[in-house]
């Protein structure tokens, strides 16, 4: 979120804002939208589940480790 200057946990928000600072993943963008949806509404569908735990989440994770590296152990 430092490119849009704010900070929110508010899934709607939080898909808007994605959508319009990463347009170069227009696929992704819309795995957030089922996200933020499906973190209002639940949904038992497998293939939704398996969308949101087996692709979209595993992707920031990545995303996070090539830029910033791995954590440290703590002592």
């Amino acid at each position: 979120m430092p490119q849009w200057g704010g900070w929110t946990s508010g899934p709607v928000e939080s898909a808007e804002v994605f959508a319009r600072y990463c347009p170069d993943h227009p696929e992704r963008t819309a795995q957030t939208w089922v996200a933020a949806r499906t973190g209002r509404t639940p949904s038992a569908d497998p293939a939704v589940l398996a969308m949101l735990i087996d692709d979209l989440a595993p992707w920031p994770a990545a995303e996070h480790l090539s830029v910033h590296g791995e954590k440290a152990a703590r002592p």
